[in-house]
């Protein structure tokens, strides 16, 4: 498995969105629990501003994924990679630099 190198921008968004089954009764009681094993994981909007030449590697790195093949990623402020995809990025090119922005979501599989 690929990893991802590059760095982003460490003011990132990270989103949470625990996953959870609930069951509600006639008297308005509501019942609540996890839904799987892998019920938390998140989501990171991240930003990377490279030179154009690096730039094009980034885009390249991400077409290749295609948002269908996971790859390896480690979070600014952790210590451990994590499996993510990114189905959705963007980009702004300007005379020298370029702005990536992304949308990583952390995979089990």
């Amino acid at each position: 498995m690929e990893i991802f190198k590059w760095k982003v921008k460490p003011d990132m968004k990270k989103e949470f969105e625990p996953r959870v089954k609930s069951v509600k009764f006639g008297d308005g009681y509501e019942q609540r629990r996890t839904d799987g094993i892998n019920n938390n994981l998140k989501k990171y909007n991240v930003t990377l501003i490279y030179i154009n030449n690096e730039s094009l590697q980034i885009e390249s790195f991400l077409e290749k994924h295609a948002g269908v093949t996971a790859f390896l990623w480690k979070p600014p402020h952790q210590s451990e990679l994590i499996k993510v995809l990114c189905r959705k990025w963007s980009s702004s090119a300007g005379m020298i630099r370029t702005e990536i922005t992304a949308e990583f979501e952390q995979v089990a599989s």
